[in-house]
């Protein structure tokens, strides 16, 4: 994807076993990280957002600032887009290793990509969703 504009915020991963979320709209799109975790104390995350020049390609990727890798413990993660159709999902764990296919999916018709319950193994450092907006016909 080429990425003409990018919008980047930071945010704190809070541990504690509660289900908390991060949200950033830009320009029509919408992008929530929902999670669970367990672990010593927050971490920096920051959560990346780009759009194609013709704004019909949006991408949101949720990560560690550096690749740095994360010490927390995930019981549960979700990242969702609004506004566009999900074409594609990827997700990291340890040492930015892609995660197994058994411990995630991708759904494209909920427009979100998840952790499977009981197969995931508790180590995320990066999950990213790729998708294109509808085009209307004139």
């Amino acid at each position: 994807m080429s990425e003409d504009k990018i919008q980047v915020s930071e945010f704190d991963v809070i541990p504690g076993g509660s289900l908390l979320s991060h949200e950033k709209e830009w320009n029509g799109f919408v992008c929530k990280f929902s999670y669970t975790c367990q672990g010593g104390t927050k971490e920096q995350w920051l959560m990346g957002l780009s759009l194609n020049k013709d704004q019909t390609k949006f991408q949101c990727s949720v990560e560690r600032p550096g690749g740095g890798g994360s010490y927390l413990f995930f019981q549960s993660f979700k990242l969702e887009i609004s506004g566009a159709d999900v074409k594609e999902g990827e997700a990291a764990g340890s040492s930015n290793a892609p995660l197994k296919p058994s411990e995630y999916v991708v759904d494209l018709k909920e427009n979100m990509i998840a952790d499977v319950p009981g197969k995931f193994a508790s180590h995320l450092e990066r999950v990213t969703l790729y998708s294109e907006k509808g085009r209307s016909e004139l």
